[in-house]
């Protein structure tokens, strides 16, 4: 069923009128009849809905999602699926998305979106395993009631997004968007990763600034290819700027972490929030008026010499006890004062000298972690794209066993890389790759025995009946699939020494 505006849906919600449309999505501005609310409706699949298969793909994985609860993230309050259509229920954001910022927002205004969104990111990119959100852009941040900037339409997955891909594929549907997807998603493993989001977030924050997407709609595709960052004009703060642009660096591991990015921005804020002191320096440097000397009147010559105070002789007795009348007590102290003075130089140069120590060794704990991080990454891309394949392999109907044999290899490579870092993979979630495998590794050998009983089967006929060449045509075909998966297996082999026999 195509939406059309004063319809009911799911039995309950008034559809009044569309918010937005994505990729695989609509927003719609609803009455909730059961409690008279205004409420935001997103409706996947619109339309055309989706299979048993697909709907069942969508809500096991949307599951693991559902309760995040962040105030930076815009939380659905029900989901559910009417007419092979899942659909959420979404506080409804009165003031829209940041789109109507582009190019009109202010410098306090950008520090706020960049501290919210990067505190949204880190809560996403803490969970275990971390949820990517793979399409940060201006659409997909809304303004909260209270003013505070919410992410939304995190949780969708990679496995959802290419059941999207099969069930949409016919109406032309576009999954993603290239504008704002780093250069490693144009690479030969396009999995999203961790810093994927940051660079999202870097391209928003530049449109946002300067009016306008830094690379066009071509996104990180021409990062990828040599281009360089343009200059982010205007009047910005160079610690704005600066963000910003390592957030669009061209390698993954250059990029802050959304931790990094929103400990800058408090630092910035915070700094910002200062009182102003001007106006207490000012009063501090009008001296004090000198009190009047209690001595003085009007009548007293100021030039009169006054009378010398009357001295004491110490006795010796006085003198036996205290024999250091007579030393310079000044000059003690400055020799004291000199003293203490080195004294806490020689603290401060140690306290500084281990200062840089500490920073270093968290400097080289942070790139050693950066890096494991790195290769856990490639090491979960390894297993995902494995995971994709097999999907890939278990919906296609024809000559889809090659999917499982790429498979086997992207699993083994996971595998090799398991036992190169197994110290450093100490720490993450383990994954039975292995099981995995093992799997991938059956699917094929039973497809490889299903072709070479069909090849067999094509023979023996051959052997009964007038020899016909569209079977034997058929036959090598199986074999010829069957040698694709296991090119070394001896029956295949063999094919070709009773092909050539029969034809004598």
């Amino acid at each position: 069923m195509q939406l059309k505006e004063n319809e009911m849906f799911a039995n309950r919600y008034l559809l009044e009128y569309l918010l937005g449309r994505g990729g695989f999505s609509e927003v719609w501005l609803v009455t909730d009849t059961l409690t008279e609310l205004k409420v935001a409706l997103k409706v996947y699949a619109p339309g055309s809905g989706m299979n048993d298969l697909g709907v069942k793909v969508f809500s096991s994985e949307f599951s693991l999602v559902f309760d995040l609860n962040h105030n930076n993230l815009l939380k659905p309050s029900y989901f559910d699926t009417f007419d092979h259509m899942p659909f959420l229920v979404l506080p409804y954001c009165e003031a829209g998305s940041i789109a109507k910022l582009i190019g009109e927002i202010s410098e306090s205004d950008a520090w706020n979106v960049l501290y919210d969104i990067a505190s949204g990111l880190e809560y996403l990119h803490e969970q275990e395993p971390p949820v990517i959100h793979q399409d940060i852009k201006p659409d997909n941040v809304l303004i909260g009631p209270t003013g505070r900037y919410l992410l939304t339409d995190f949780g969708i997955s990679m496995k959802v997004r290419n059941t999207f891909r099969q069930n949409l594929q016919d109406a032309g549907t576009s999954i993603g968007t290239l504008a704002y997807m780093g250069p490693e998603r144009f690479s030969k493993f396009p999995l999203p990763i961790k810093a994927s989001d940051i660079f999202s977030l870097g391209v928003t924050m530049y449109e946002l600034l300067t009016g306008l997407a830094p690379f066009g709609e071509h996104g990180g595709l021409l990062l990828q290819k040599g281009a360089e960052v343009p200059v982010i004009e205007g009047n910005w703060s160079p610690q704005l700027v600066s963000i910003i642009e390592s957030c669009l660096k061209k390698d993954t591991w250059e990029r802050p972490s959304a931790t990094e990015i929103k400990s800058l921005c408090e630092q910035y804020l915070n700094k910002e929030k200062q009182p102003d002191r001007s106006a207490l320096a000012v009063a501090d440097t009008n001296p004090p008026t000198p009190p009047v000397s209690p001595l003085r009147n009007n009548k007293q010559d100021p030039h009169e010499k006054r009378p010398e105070p009357e001295r004491k002789t110490p006795s010796n007795d006085s003198k036996s006890f205290f024999f250091f009348d007579n030393i310079n007590f000044k000059k003690v102290g400055i020799w004291c004062i000199g003293l203490v003075a080195v004294f806490l130089i020689v603290i401060i140069v140690v306290l500084l000298f281990n200062n840089a120590q500490i920073k270093k060794q968290k400097r080289i704990e942070a790139e050693r972690q950066l890096r494991i991080e790195k290769l856990y990454s490639d090491y979960t891309q390894q297993i995902d794209v494995a995971d994709n394949l097999i999907v890939r392999g278990d919906t296609t109907k024809e000559e889809g066993e090659l999917f499982y044999v790429d498979a086997i290899r992207c699993y083994q490579m996971a595998l090799d890389m398991k036992e190169a870092h197994k110290e450093e993979f100490s720490t993450y979630p383990s994954i039975n790759v292995v099981y995995k495998k093992n799997t991938a590794i059956f699917k094929r050998d039973s497809i490889f025995n299903n072709l070479g009983a069909f090849g067999r089967l094509y023979e023996d006929e051959e052997k009964t009946k007038p020899r016909k060449q569209q079977d034997f045509s058929k036959a090598l075909r199986f074999y010829q699939r069957a040698d694709k998966l296991k090119p070394d297996s001896a029956f295949v082999d063999n094919f070709y020494l009773r092909n050539n026999y029969l034809t004598k």
